[in-house]
């Protein structure tokens, strides 16, 4: 069977939920900010399966089984890794290549600024067609969702044709390979061999980075029988969709004059409100708010409003959202649409007037979470008792969730009194239950119900896995360690290769668990990684940076006992060993030496 390329792998990752996809096994159930059900891997009595949507992993605590989607399917159906890829691939309608990408991106003129041309002029190709016959309909469509002719140009909105090689033929003619297209995400491989375009009878909405270059696009489908709404380019050398934001290249500057960002969910509810000049708002691409977004957007704005929808799915992404804000302490707010309608709609229904009115009086996030949970008691006839249920819920919510162990005790602190304002309960007796109820979650989640280690026991143990599980869950933090170890430091054979992948990774600024998981490679260690992840977001941010600095000071140690042995081996000059040894005796010393 065909081995395919990480762009591919990692596409189809991406365009699979694991919640959604493990329920269709087993029956699951929130519990915080994890699902929990029975594991199907053993006869589980009670639930040990826990499945985290923002991490996009499982694992049982009882028998150790974890990993991605691709691990779980390969477990449950018995396949092996290109059967899991394929089928979740079929899952997700998405064609399968007949070519591995990281063969294709091999060939010459595939670099970022080749394939910056080939979208500059697939941008033009969809402009041309939408504004000719073909593309009247397209047309019509646009404006009828309240574009004006102004910002169908000022958007560079475009219509791809209802054909299978428009784009390609045309790239032919204008000197562009079909290798090009397929690496830029625009055409696609046939197995049997030749290519097609990956857009047909679509209206076109090209993707900005925030220099202004055309890095992808969002295809609208113009015809009621195709499954997929709306599609969008697959990543590729130029896209990288957690860490992008539609429209930022438009918002970016109202966005630093007003301290605020706005972020909406769908392509014409990010261009709507800007063309009627609410100019500081951005929509996500498909996926949920990643902690890459959340630093773009904090580099930008001291807030940020999230506009969603008023129905469950919408409360939940609040919620996820909230989580993500709260670890990088960024302040968010949280407006809701009334029921039946998107940003887009209210803008076009009410006037940009009323958006920025929902968007001024926007609550606090947290203050969201608490009346949405209060609502629903009080509309099921809630007694007190319930009121009480409902604060314990709440609670949890907050003290369970990994951004609450990420912050430092002031900010607890200061979100306990945040807390008891919004509850009218003081801040003193709610800070002591939200420790009691964040231990009882770190409780569960070990193994057995074993204690957690301590910090220094584990790096004692092994700062390898320590650090691996640091940086899988704090990528950011990669280039500090990077200047002091390397991959080549991992010892351990075990975590050898996974360090491997994750340093290749990380000196290419793509470091994301996703990113070692969505490999071949990686397949066999699914589960270790899965274990790392999870151990890692348990020691939070501050506690993670602080023990994986004192794993490399321990690895250091490592290097230079390995260097002493060698130089006693080598029988090298009396002062380079002294030196060494002088080093090794000094626990304040930072950086092993340099052996000159």
């Amino acid at each position: 069977m065909a081995k395919f390329g990480e762009q591919f792998i990692q596409q189809v990752q991406q365009a699979i939920d694991i919640v959604e996809l493990i329920g269709q096994y087993v029956a699951l159930k929130l519990r915080g900010k994890e699902y929990v059900g029975l594991c199907p891997f053993h006869d589980d009595k009670k639930p040990s399966l826990n499945v985290s949507p923002t991490k996009q992993i499982f694992k049982c605590f009882a028998c150790g089984a974890g990993g991605d989607v691709f691990k779980f399917l390969s477990l449950y159906e018995q396949y092996n890794f290109p059967e899991a890829v394929r089928a979740l691939a079929e899952r997700a309608h998405i064609p399968i290549p007949a070519e591995s990408a990281a063969q294709r991106q091999t060939a010459p003129g595939l670099s970022k600024p080749d394939l910056l041309k080939v979208t500059a002029f697939a941008v033009e190709f969809y402009r041309e067609q939408l504004h000719g016959p073909a593309g009247r309909g397209a047309l019509d469509y646009a404006r009828r969702r309240g574009l004006s002719d102004e910002s169908i140009g000022r958007f560079a909105l475009g219509y791809s044709p209802d054909g299978w090689d428009g784009l390609l033929t045309q790239g032919r003619r204008g000197g562009i390979s079909q290798e090009q297209l397929v690496a830029a995400g625009l055409a696609l491989r046939r197995e049997g061999g030749g290519c097609y375009d990956r857009f047909r009878h679509r209206l076109m909405f090209p993707i900005f980075d925030p220099t202004g270059s055309v890095i992808a696009f969002g295809g609208r489908a113009l015809s009621e029988q195709e499954r997929a709404k709306y599609i969008n380019s697959p990543e590729s050398v130029l896209f990288d969709k957690s860490g992008q934001l539609f429209a930022f290249n438009w918002a970016r500057e109202q966005i630093k004059a007003s301290g605020t960002a706005v972020v909406v969910e769908g392509y014409l509810d990010a261009l709507i409100p800007l063309q009627a000049g609410v100019g500081n708002v951005v929509a996500t691409l498909g996926t949920a708010l990643t902690e890459r977004h959340v630093r773009m957007l904090a580099n930008h704005a001291r807030e940020v409003v999230l506009v969603f929808d008023a129905d469950q799915a919408g409360a939940a992404a609040a919620e996820r959202a909230m989580e993500i804000f709260m670890a990088q302490q960024v302040h968010v707010r949280v407006a809701t649409i009334p029921a039946g309608k998107d940003p887009c709609d209210y803008c076009l229904g009410e006037g940009p007037e009323a958006l920025q009115a929902l968007i001024a009086d926007a609550p606090d996030a947290m203050q969201h979470a608490w009346d949405r949970r209060l609502a629903e008691y009080q509309q099921a006839g809630g007694s007190p008792a319930d009121r009480q249920k409902a604060v314990r819920e709440f609670l949890r919510l907050v003290a369970c969730s990994a951004a609450y162990g990420a912050i430092d005790e002031l900010r607890q602190g200061q979100l306990a009194q945040h807390i008891g304002h919004i509850l009218n309960v003081p801040a003193a007796d709610l800070q002591q239950e939200m420790r009691r109820l964040s231990r009882q979650a770190r409780g569960r989640a070990q193994t057995g119900g074993a204690p957690a280690p301590r910090d220094s026991e584990m790096i004692t143990k092994d700062p390898h896995r320590i650090i691996l599980q640091v940086l899988l869950n704090q990528p950011e933090l990669f280039g500090g360690v990077n200047e002091r170890v390397g991959a080549d430091d991992f010892t351990n054979e075990q975590l050898a290769p996974v360090a491997q992948k994750v340093w290749s990774l990380g000196r290419e600024d793509r470091l994301t668990l996703e990113a070692v998981m969505g490999s071949e490679e990686m397949f066999p260690y699914s589960q270790l990684l899965a274990d790392l992840a999870m151990a890692g977001e348990r020691l939070g941010q501050d506690g993670g940076a602080q023990a994986m600095d004192k794993a490399v000071e321990n690895l250091l140690y490592q290097r230079s006992n390995r260097e002493i042995k060698q130089l006693q081996a080598g029988r090298l000059d009396d002062e380079a060993l002294r030196q060494l040894s002088e080093h090794h005796r000094r626990p304040d010393q930072r950086r092993a030496p340099r052996i000159q």
